[in-house]
């Protein structure tokens, strides 16, 4: 029988019975379902994509895909024409800004046979007004720049706040650019 006081003069029997004492029953450790995420395989895959598109990256920033057509169109300022406002005249009830073109890539050929304009006036994404243009012969390698001339009324002009220009240069190219009018008003 085991005792209930440790006595110092029998220590023999102080670990009297050790094996028959009361078990305590636990239950059993619930089994954790791993995430598909935390497994080997996902994070080498992982990895692996992380990497890949790390390269691809730097090799678009360093302009080695240029020639892919895909990722030259998805390189930042590779706009094949600049379009700007480069002069604003007002006379009495009109407004005439002269649009600057400068070819930066377009490379189709050196002269433009037809180059048809299309623009409109808009004030929060409604139309004020629209119209076009047409120029024939143009010589436009690259590097240079051309400028035309638009009539605008008065009162279109100061209602809106965007002007949307649309070249259509030899029916290969059609190129659209918003320009923010509404710091140019008088």
């Amino acid at each position: 029988m085991p005792r209930e006081v440790y006595d110092p003069k029998r220590p023999e029997l102080e670990f009297y019975n050790k094996d028959k004492r009361e078990h305590r029953v636990y239950k059993p450790i619930p089994k954790v379902k791993v995430s598909p995420f935390a497994k080997r395989k996902f994070m080498f895959l992982y990895g692996a994509f992380l990497t890949f598109f790390v390269i691809i990256f730097f090799m678009m920033k360093w302009g080695l895909l240029d020639n892919i057509p895909f990722f030259a169109s998805l390189r930042r300022g590779n706009n094949p024409i600049e379009i700007k406002i480069n002069n604003l005249d007002f006379y009495g009830d009109a407004v005439v800004p002269t649009i600057e073109l400068k070819n930066i890539n377009y490379t189709n050929d050196n002269k433009i046979y037809n180059l048809k304009v299309l623009f409109s006036l808009y004030k929060n994404k409604k139309l004020v007004f629209n119209g076009n243009n047409n120029f024939y012969n143009i010589s436009f390698p690259n590097g240079q720049r051309i400028g035309f001339k638009i009539q605008f009324d008065k009162n279109h002009w100061n209602n809106a706040n965007k002007l949307e220009i649309v070249l259509n240069l030899d029916d290969n190219l059609i190129f659209t650019n918003n320009i923010n009018i509404s710091k140019l008003k008088k």
